[in-house]
């Protein structure tokens, strides 16, 4: 009886570190089970929300980027070539928002964020007061430009009217610096003995042609020596009464070397004087009948004219 007994002690011995294994096993598996239970029933909504939380407040500031970006691109629009000059002010401003991107992609600290959010709006409002200030500076510009171009245009506007006036006025003088002359007649004559002439329309009788005329007073001539020269045609022929065919008996007018019959120099002193200019037929000549046309000239203009018939 003692045996057994013995025996038996013995076995329970050896059989108490198995169920010791068993119940730490079953502990641990009860653990196991209720923290599963609590993560699975308890814990999974209080981490959901925290996730949505964390998207919730990824999606605020990725919009206030966007919206910060979009405006920022709006204003550049408006002011369109303006920007150009504030190329570098844009690049420090998209590089700050590369920067807060990356951020919100790798879910950095909200509120670090939110600071680097600050400042970027700090210098986009920096960057509106210097677009501005550009854009003010530049109407001003326009305006002064505006300004200029008309005062320029007024200015040549007046010169333009000086000069015309000018021009008008040269032009009055000019037109008033000529020489005219009045009372133009011309005739034959015959020539008695000691010189005395008698006027006639005899053809056979006539000895001398003469043509006077008063050269008119006037002011605004420099005072001075004056070419007169002096035309008669020889009625049908549309030749002219000369003393010889060289140059020598011609004169230029409007680009025309014309010959003349006669030629005085009259000393010209702003009065008015008498002239008077003859053509000596030689004794064997007679005089041609018809009629007569007899020109006056200077070395710039045509005085006048007159007529006369022989028969």
């Amino acid at each position: 009886m003692e045996t057994t007994s013995l025996n038996s002690n013995n076995q329970q011995n050896n059989e108490n570190p198995l169920k010791k294994w068993v119940v730490i096993l079953g502990i641990l598996a009860g653990l196991f089970f209720l923290s599963t239970l609590y993560f699975g029933f308890f814990a999974k909504p209080t981490m959901n929300k925290e996730f949505v939380k964390v998207e919730e407040a990824n999606n605020e500031l990725q919009g206030e980027l966007d919206s910060l970006l979009a405006e920022h691109e709006k204003i550049k629009a408006q002011y369109g070539d303006l920007s150009d000059q504030l190329s570098e002010k844009d690049s420090i401003i998209m590089a700050h928002a590369a920067e807060i991107e990356q951020l919100i992609n790798s879910q950095a600290d909200y509120k670090k964020i939110k600071r680097q959010l600050a400042r970027l709006q700090n210098i986009s409002q920096e960057y509106v007061k210097e677009m501005d200030k550009l854009y003010q500076e530049n109407q001003t510009l326009k305006t002064e430009n505006t300004q200029v171009k008309a005062d320029l245009e007024q200015e040549r506007q007046d010169k333009a009217n000086i000069q015309k006036s000018n021009d008008d006025l040269n032009a009055k003088i000019s037109n008033a610096a000529v020489y005219k002359a009045y009372s133009i007649h011309s005739g034959g004559y015959s020539v008695k003995n000691k010189g005395v002439e008698e006027a006639t329309d005899k053809a056979s009788r006539v000895k001398r042609i003469k043509t006077s005329f008063v050269l008119g007073e006037n002011s605004l001539i420099e005072p001075g020596p004056v070419n007169v020269y002096c035309r008669i045609a020889i009625p049908g022929s549309g030749k002219v009464l000369t003393p010889g065919s060289s140059d020598s008996y011609t004169f230029v007018h409007d680009g025309q070397r014309l010959q003349y019959s006669a030629k005085n120099t009259v000393n010209y002193n702003n009065k008015a004087q008498n002239v008077t200019m003859s053509w000596d037929l030689m004794s064997d000549d007679k005089a041609v009948k018809g009629k007569y046309i007899v020109q006056i000239f200077t070395d710039d203009q045509l005085l006048g004219e007159s007529s006369f018939t022989l028969k």
